[in-house]
């Protein structure tokens, strides 16, 4: 009897700490999490007076330097086609494909349900602007930037390499996949009115269609840019022609951070 007591009370006293240590706000620790090199966080800032919160991946060298570059997403709802919820992670992943090299990437919390316009540009835009005060306030001493983005968003990534601004410029880079044709068409104009403040400073552009958009205006755009011969530009566009909107970003995001970011990093 005494012994099946004491064996009862040792199962009794290890149940306990068991439930004491698996129990919500104890102190396991996910083993995936804590072996992760990279971390993801959430943070609120004001854009216009109004509190909207964004994310921000952190690479494991962000504990010793904080002196890193940041990627900036834009993507709102698609309103044409299925929503990609993992642009985020492709940025992300485009970044990591690259030995030795590490950024922060940067992007809104939750999809905006903006239908984007190019007549609108200005509010989108400033959205990013005030993000990029509070991400280099806290999280980055490095004044390198690039905005990405794809459909319509890439469209807004597009005209703000022409119509930011030249004395407060934020971006320096620019990553555009599939822009519509209404967003090409008022970028053309802009060039050709030669409508955009002047004296810019070096930019990149990285331009890319699949087979979802318009070969005759996307090549257009490319032409008329190319044809400008801007001297603070440097440009590379390319073609996706087995791959539709919904399955070029991954690729095209790659291609896009692999070119903005060779000349640093000798990227051959």
């Amino acid at each position: 009897m005494k012994v099946r007591f004491v064996v009862r009370f040792i199962i009794l006293i290890f149940g306990i700490v068991l439930f004491s240590f698996s129990s919500d706000g104890d102190v396991i620790i996910d083993p995936i999490k804590a072996t992760s090199s990279f971390k993801t966080e959430t943070f609120t800032f004001s854009s216009n007076g109004v509190a909207t919160k964004g994310k921000i991946f952190l690479p494991a060298s962000y504990e010793t330097n904080r002196n890193l570059l940041a990627i900036y997403l834009i993507d709102f709802t698609e309103q044409q086609f299925k929503l990609a919820t993992d642009e985020f992670e492709k940025v992300v992943e485009g970044v990591r494909q690259i030995q030795g090299f590490d950024a922060l990437v940067v992007t809104l919390e939750e999809h905006l349900d903006i239908d984007s316009k190019p007549e609108a540009f200005q509010e989108y835009y400033d959205i990013f602007k005030n993000m990029t005060s509070y991400v280099d306030s806290r999280y980055t001493n490095n004044t390198s930037r690039t905005f990405i983005g794809r459909g319509s968003e890439a469209g807004i990534v597009l005209m703000t390499l022409f119509l930011e601004d030249s004395e407060s410029s934020v971006f320096e880079n620019f990553i555009v996949t599939d822009p519509p044709g209404s967003f090409n068409s008022a970028v053309i104009h802009i060039i050709d009115e030669d409508d955009f403040p002047k004296n810019k400073l070096k930019k990149k552009l990285h331009f890319s269609f699949s087979t979802s958009n318009n070969y005759d205006e996307c090549t257009r755009l490319i032409n008329v840019i190319n044809e400008a011969q801007f001297p603070w530009l440097q440009f590379e566009s390319l073609e996706y022609p087995n791959s539709n909107y919904e399955n070029t970003y991954p690729a095209s995001f790659a291609a896009g951070i692999k070119y903005v970011f060779n000349e640093w990093y000798n990227i051959p």
